[in-house]
């Protein structure tokens, strides 16, 4: 279920002109063990936003510079502030599952609650990365931290 949520937020993300132009491909990067990676393989070759997603695996922070979408599991929960420092600046779309992986800085953050998938945004962090987070995807958000000024 968390690979078809991330799948559906990249469809609701706009990333700054410039960051994808002339490139055929997005790429998502999994980060850290996670016990169903399946759902995430599956997800390789899909089209969205008219671009192929292809999808890696990675156990090194240091190498999640070069990833327009970055899944954080929870097993990097104690380096979470080393992963945010290697894609500061850069418009990463950072997405986890792990509770307060968004007060510490990940933009999107799958949860439970009542046995139900939901999941905060950190939109300032967005918005400092250079991401545009749709209206939309932040009004079916439990929580949205930060997002004062969130835009269409």
């Amino acid at each position: 279920m968390k690979a078809a949520f991330v799948y559906n937020f990249i469809k609701f993300v706009e990333w700054p002109a410039g960051r994808n132009a002339g490139e055929d491909t997005l790429r998502l990067c999994v980060l850290g063990d996670v016990p169903a990676m399946a759902p995430f393989a599956d997800l390789d070759g899909k089209m969205v936003k008219g671009k192929r997603l292809t999808v890696s695996t990675m156990m090194d922070p240091q190498t999640a510079g070069a990833c327009h979408v970055l899944f954080v599991s929870s097993s990097l929960s104690r380096r979470i502030n080393e992963v945010l420092d290697v894609v500061k600046g850069r418009p990463t779309l950072t997405v986890g599952d792990t509770e307060g992986y968004a007060r510490r800085g990940i933009m999107i953050n799958m949860y439970l609650d009542n046995k139900r998938v939901r999941f905060e945004i950190n939109a300032k962090t967005a918005r400092t990365a250079g991401l545009r987070v749709s209206t939309k995807l932040m009004s079916l958000a439990g929580t949205v931290h930060g997002g004062d000024e969130a835009e269409e």
